[in-house]
């Protein structure tokens, strides 16, 4: 293959991102302040901070669903936007899958979904590899989201976004509305799968314990403000200085491990 711009830019690079709610009369509200960060192909980015950091608004900037004030998203080196009738390259991955999913449609179309444009016998042959990736048996694709657990469901979430082979996985606090023992098996498949298929993944969680098993780098929001981008290790580095927060967030989250291995496991088929 030629060299490209694909193969040496960054997977999704975010340059100076801003967004601010309000005016016309309503009181300003600055959500976002020149949020950069790059995700090579095959590594996570955590997004880590509490509740109204700003975390969801800097993924819908990013997805495409939200228009930033400033800054721009890049896929790829090339600026990212979500056309009408167009795949995106970037998938994501909600917080509760059962929001996620159409009740009233069989989980297989809606992993076919995105597939739009294949022939039948492609689309459900598809579904079929999908859902053996994620671990799910492929005779349940017929069944409605409402016969499967919640871990079941976010699995089944997880193949409707890697249906189209996107390139940037955006994961929305993936295990939150999980028990702590689905969310351990959520996180390996997760890592199995970044493995093998080398998307880059950007995860956005309030707690630093999944950050540690799942990303490579750490990106602490605080009001919509970087309060640390970088490394891991560095983050968890003890001779490191770093904001009051953040060393506060640390400390909190030592006492608060999953647990989780990062070996691949094996999945049962449900």
């Amino acid at each position: 293959m030629t060299t490209s711009v694909i193969g040496t830019a960054p997977a999704i690079e975010a340059i100076g991102l801003g967004k601010t709610f309000g005016g016309r009369g309503r009181v300003k509200r600055e959500a976002l302040a020149e949020i950069t960060f790059s995700v090579e192909r095959g590594r996570t980015l955590a997004i880590v901070g509490e509740s109204g950091a700003g975390k969801t608004t800097l993924v819908r900037c990013i997805a495409g669903l939200e228009t930033p004030t400033s800054g721009e998203t890049l896929i790829h080196g090339a600026p990212h936007a979500c056309r009408a009738g167009r795949v995106s390259p970037v998938q994501m991955v909600f917080q509760n899958p059962s929001d996620a999913l159409d009740s009233m449609r069989s989980v297989g179309s809606s992993i076919a979904e995105p597939l739009r444009g294949r022939s039948r016998a492609a689309r459900r042959a598809r579904v079929t590899e999908l859902l053996s990736l994620v671990g799910i048996n492929p005779a349940r694709a017929k069944d409605r989201p409402r016969s499967f657990s919640g871990g079941q469901l976010q699995r089944i979430v997880i193949a409707r976004a890697l249906a189209p082979e996107p390139s940037v996985l955006l994961c929305d606090e993936p295990t939150s509305a999980l028990d702590v023992s689905v969310q351990a098996q959520i996180i390996n498949l997760l890592l199995k799968l970044q493995k093998e298929h080398g998307f880059a993944a950007v995860v956005v969680t309030h707690d630093l314990a999944v950050a540690k098993v799942l990303a490579d780098d750490v990106l602490v929001l605080r009001h919509g403000k970087s309060l640390f981008y970088g490394p891991v290790d560095d983050l968890l580095d003890v001779n490191l200085t770093h904001d009051p927060y953040v060393t506060g967030l640390v400390s909190a989250s030592r006492d608060a491990e999953l647990g989780l291995g990062t070996d691949e496991e094996e999945l049962a088929l449900g």
